[in-house]
């Protein structure tokens, strides 16, 4: 399941990005504070790709988007309704805790929204991998 949910990452943020994903965080994050549709699929995007370079990022970076959507990730994924794997719960719980909470209107929207974009997002991603596992091969 973990290689359809990368996959599924991937086609998403490409669809987002309409077809050019930048390679570096700063601007993909530069991007995602101009599309809601990429700022969702940012974090799970970043943590199947490019874990490590997310990780730095967010401790380096002064735009406060990264820190809300790993926030945001930490708590939606923390919900027993998404039966998120321990791994990715834990990537987010230390991104999450590695930095502040940004105050309200520091980003587009405040963490308690992206928390509920990123669940869904979390979902729709879980249930796109489900199916095409289910897929005869």
């Amino acid at each position: 399941m973990n290689y359809e949910m990368k996959h599924a990452a991937f086609e998403e943020m490409s669809q987002a990005a309409h077809g050019r994903i930048p390679p570096e965080p700063e601007a993909l994050t530069k991007l995602a504070n101009q599309s809601r549709e990429v700022a969702v699929i940012l974090p799970f995007y970043m943590y199947y790709f490019h874990p490590h370079e997310w990780t730095e990022y967010t401790l380096a970076a002064d735009d406060p988007l990264p820190s809300a959507l790993n926030h945001g990730a930490h708590i939606a994924l923390d919900a027993p309704t998404l039966r998120a794997d321990d791994q990715i719960k834990r990537f987010f719980y230390m991104a999450a805790s590695s930095t502040s909470i940004p105050g309200d209107y520091q980003t587009a929207m405040s963490v308690p929204d992206w928390t509920y974009y990123l669940f869904r997002k979390y979902y729709q991603l879980h249930e796109q991998a489900r199916i095409s596992n289910t897929v005869p091969k």
